[in-house]
C-alpha cells in the first residue's frame, strides 16, 4: 500500500515545484548585471527584490519624480490571488511611515468578517474603523452619510455635483432649461434652510424644484408654471434616489440624503471608505463615488505643507528680482524651513467600478491630470483590462498611469494587457509564467521583469484576504 501511494502522481511526494530563479552565482551576475535596468534609488518604500539581479527594489513616485517618471499614478493588474491587494496594502503602510496620507475606496468585501478588506489595516494604523456606507443607513451600526450640499464643498462645485447626481440618475444630460431650474433650486434650498437654522439637503432641492419662486421665474423671463415644468423631472429623480415621506426606498437613502455624519479625521494617516454594502455596477455606487471624489477634492486635497500649515502661512521668497518670481519659503511659527506640499495616495480597490463607468472615469480624470499639483498618487487595482471598456475616458485614465504592475494572467488576458498598454511583445508569455507574489513592473519607460514582493509576518496577517478559501487551523491563542 505504501508503494502504491509513493508512486501515485497525486501524492505530495510526486508533486513538482517550479524552482525560483536565483542569481547568487558570479556567473549569473556577470550575465545579467551589465544589462539590468537601473535602480530607482535608495529613497522610498521597500517593495522586495528584483529577482534577476538580486538587488533590493525600492519605489516611491514622489522620490523618483522627474527622473524618468513623469507622474505618480499606478495601475495594478493580475489574476485573483496573485498578490495585488497585498502589494498595495504593504506599500501604502510603508509610505505612511514616510509621512504620506492615504485614502482608500474599498469595494472588496470579506464575507467572514462582514466588512471590507482594508478594515483590519485601517484599525491597526489609525485605531479607527472605516467610514462605512450602507443602503438604508443603519446609524446604530456605524453607517455614514455624506451631504452633497455640505458647506465644506464650494458653491460652484456643489452645483456641479448635484447636477452630476441628477444626470447619473436620469441617465442623460440635462438641457439648458432644466439646468437653469436646478441652479435656482439649489440657491433657494440654501436660503430656506438657512432661515430654518440648518444645513440644506437634497430633499430641499427637490422641494424647491416643485415650488419655484415667482421672482426667480420673472428674472428668467419665464412664468412660474414654465419654471416648474423645467425642473419637474429633476425633482422626480431626486425623489427616486433619496426617497420621500411616502416612499422610503430610494437608492441613496441613508447615504446622501441627510446631514454629513462623517466622523473623519482628515489628518489621519489612513481613511478607508467602506463601500462593500453598496450594490456594484448600479447608480448608487456611481453617484456615491462621485460625491466622495468631489468631497476629497474640496476638503482632503486642500493645499497643506508637510509641517501641517497652509500656503498662506508661509513666507513668499523672491527668487528673481527682475521678474518678481517668488516661491513659498519658511514658516517661522511652525519652524518649517520651506513649503513642501503634503503627499497623498488615493487607492481604488476593484477599480473596474470606476474605470468601467465613463462618467466616473471622466470625473476622476481631474485627479489624474493634476495629480502633480495636488502632490497625489492614484492607485487603481483591477483584475484584467477586459473588465473595463474602451471608452475615451477610460483610455485617457490608463494613459496617465506612469507605473504599471502586472501579476500573472492567463494567455488571452496577458496578450490583451500587453496590446492595450503598449508593452513589448515578449512580456505576454513572461506574464503568464510569473509566480505568486512576483510581478512585472513598468516604471516610466523602464521594465523590471521580475519583482518579488516581500512581507513581514505582521503584514501577512493584516494583508491576508483569502481566509474563506484557506484550510488553516487556528492556533491555540486564537481559539480563546
Amino acid at each position: 500500500m505504501t508503494d502504491l501511494l509513493t508512486l501515485s502522481p497525486l501524492t505530495p511526494l510526486r508533486e513538482t515545484v517550479r524552482r525560483p530563479l536565483y542569481t547568487e552565482t558570479t556567473s549569473s551576475q556577470a550575465l545579467f548585471l551589465p544589462i539590468a535596468p537601473p535602480t530607482l534609488g535608495t529613497a522610498g518604500a521597500v517593495i522586495g527584490r528584483e529577482l534577476y539581479s538580486g538587488k533590493a527594489f525600492i519605489y516611491c513616485p514622489f522620490c523618483a519624480f522627474g527622473d524618468g517618471l513623469p507622474g505618480g499614478n499606478m495601475i495594478v493588474l493580475g489574476d485573483t490571488g496573485r498578490g495585488k491587494s497585498a502589494l498595495v496594502k504593504t506599500y501604502t503602510a510603508r509610505q505612511i511611515r514616510l509621512g504620506r496620507k492615504v485614502v482608500v475606496l474599498d469595494t472588496k468585501e470579506q464575507k467572514e468578517r462582514e466588512e471590507g478588506e482594508w478594515a483590519a489595516l485601517c484599525r491597526s494604523l489609525t485605531g479607527r474603523a472605516p467610514v462605512k456606507f450602507s443602503p438604508g443607513g443603519d446609524q446604530a451600526r456605524g453607517a455614514a452619510c455624506i451631504n452633497p450640499m455640505d458647506p465644506a464643498i464650494a458653491g460652484k462645485r456643489q452645483i456641479e455635483l448635484v447636477r452630476t447626481i441628477v444626470e447619473l440618475g436620469l441617465g442623460k444630460p440635462l438641457d439648458e432649461f432644466a439646468g437653469s431650474a436646478l441652479r435656482i433650486a439649489i440657491r433657494q434650498a440654501h436660503l430656506r434652510a438657512t432661515a430654518d437654522g440648518r444645513t440644506p439637503v437634497l430633499a430641499d432641492v427637490a422641494a424647491a424644484l416643485r415650488s419655484p419662486d415667482p421672482a426667480d421665474a420673472a428674472a428668467k423671463k419665464r412664468t412660474r408654471e414654465e419654471l416648474l415644468n423645467d425642473g419637474l423631472e429633476a425633482s422626480y429623480v431626486l425623489d427616486r434616489l433619496c426617497g420621500t415621506d411616502q416612499d422610503a426606498t430610494g437608492d441613496l437613502i441613508g447615504m446622501l440624503d441627510g446631514p454629513t455624519s462623517l466622523s473623519v479625521d482628515l489628518d489621519a494617516d489612513m481613511i478607508v471608505f467602506d463601500l462593500t454594502k453598496v450594490p456594484s455596477g448600479g447608480v448608487a455606487m456611481t453617484i456615491l463615488v462621485a460625491v466622495i471624489s468631489i468631497f476629497l477634492e474640496e476638503v482632503w486635497l486642500r493645499p497643506l505643507c508637510e509641517c501641517g500649515t497652509g500656503p498662506s502661512e508661509h513666507e513668499r521668497r523672491v527668487v528673481d528680482a527682475k521678474s518678481g518670481a517668488w516661491e513659498l519659503g519658511a514658516n517661522p511659527a511652525a519652524r518649517c524651513l520651506r513649503y513642501t506640499q503634503r503627499k497623498r495616495i488615493l487607492v481604488c480597490e476593484e477599480a473596474w467600478h470606476i474605470l468601467g463607468t465613463p462618467q466616473l472615469a471622466a470625473l476622476l480624470e481631474k485627479f489624474l491630470k493634476f495629480a502633480r499639483g495636488y502632490g497625489l498618487s492614484c492607485i487603481f487595482i483591477v483584475h484584467h483590462l477586459s473588465d473595463i471598456d474602451d471608452s475615451p475616458e477610460t483610455q485617457a485614465a490608463l494613459k496617465m498611469a506612469d507605473t504599471v504592475v502586472v501579476y500573472s494572467m492567463k494567455k488571452s488576458e496577458a496578450e490583451d494587457t500587453v496590446k492595450r498598454l503598449g508593452l513589448p511583445a515578449w512580456t505576454a508569455e513572461h506574464i503568464m509564467r510569473l509566480r505568486r507574489g512576483v510581478a512585472l513592473w513598468k516604471v516610466g519607460e523602464v521594465i523590471y521583469p521580475g519583482v518579488q514582493h516581500l512581507l513581514t509576518e505582521a503584514e501577512q496577517h493584516l494583508c491576508f484576504s483569502s481566509g474563506s478559501m484557506s484550510d488553516l487551523t487556528p492556533s491555540a491563542p486564537d481559539l480563546e
